[in-house]
């Protein structure tokens, strides 16, 4: 509830106007998953998350209160109520989900015996984090950073300790450049379109929803395309290749040519 740029955004309506929050799409999706899965909020004990807690309990959602800045340790102390095989890992923010990915990624992370599954291809604010609990719940004998325990899967991504692997749906390369994550309020403009579209329809949703809005009214998505996503990088390297795609979205292109030249010149 503490969002910087969009305060309380979890619980907005969409579409706008609505009666659902942004929260309660999510979690009513997965409740409609093929898999039996325990959902929790993970959220902090600051008194402006009273209201989510008082959501949850309304909603009959599963509410877990914890560290502000550790988030990692409300996973762990969730992940000791009960013997779970599977840890999923889904942000709040994140309106748009396709439970049909979400249970091939689950089949792959299995079958690949991985502690660490992450999915790529797929729309910014559509992937998915997949965890082994014994790999989740042994990061804590591990020297940690603020940065790991905030980010919650940071040590595994950084880590060579670790099995890892990624799962790829193949689908239109212009889809998977799409923004459907909401941090600003073009963000949210950009999912308000997407819900009215789906109660319109009431026969399409994850993907095929994002596609046939893309198909009708490619125009919707350039209203949050240069939004900046915030990310955590493994280093400099992948730091500097980020700002140089930035500045190129942007049209600075100057900008953009130095920092590729400093970037070669010190073969960072």
């Amino acid at each position: 509830m503490q969002s910087t740029r969009l305060p309380g955004k979890i619980l907005l309506p969409l579409p706008l106007w609505g009666d659902k929050p942004m929260l309660l799409w999510i979690v009513e999706a997965l409740k409609a998953a093929p898999y039996p899965a325990d959902i929790f909020i993970a959220t902090a004990t600051n008194t402006e998350n009273d209201v989510l807690e008082k959501f949850c309990t309304t909603h009959e959602i599963n509410c877990f209160r914890g560290d502000k800045d550790d988030v990692l340790s409300r996973f762990t102390a969730i992940l000791k109520q009960e013997d779970y095989d599977i840890a999923v890992r889904l942000t709040a923010d994140n309106p748009i989900v396709d439970t049909d990915i979400l249970n091939e990624t689950i089949s792959y992370h299995k079958a690949q015996q991985n502690d660490y599954t992450n999915t790529e291809t797929l729309p910014i604010g559509m992937n998915f984090e997949v965890i082994r609990p014994e790999a989740l719940l042994g990061l804590e004998a591990r020297e940690l950073t603020k940065a790991d325990k905030e980010h919650v899967t940071l040590f595994f991504k950084n880590s060579k300790w670790y099995k890892k692997g990624t799962y790829t749906p193949q689908l239109n390369d212009v889809l998977s450049e799409l923004r459907l994550t909401v941090d600003y309020a073009s963000d949210l403009l950009v999912a308000s379109s997407l819900m009215a579209f789906y109660q319109k329809s009431n026969d399409i949703k994850g993907l095929q929803l994002v596609e046939k809005v893309y198909h009708e009214c490619p125009y919707l998505f350039e209203a949050n395309k240069t939004n900046v996503q915030k990310k955590q990088f493994s280093g400099t390297k992948e730091e500097l290749t980020y700002a140089i795609k930035i500045l190129k979205q942007l049209e600075l292109d100057r900008s953009a040519a130095i920092l590729r030249k400093y970037e070669k010149e010190n073969s960072i």
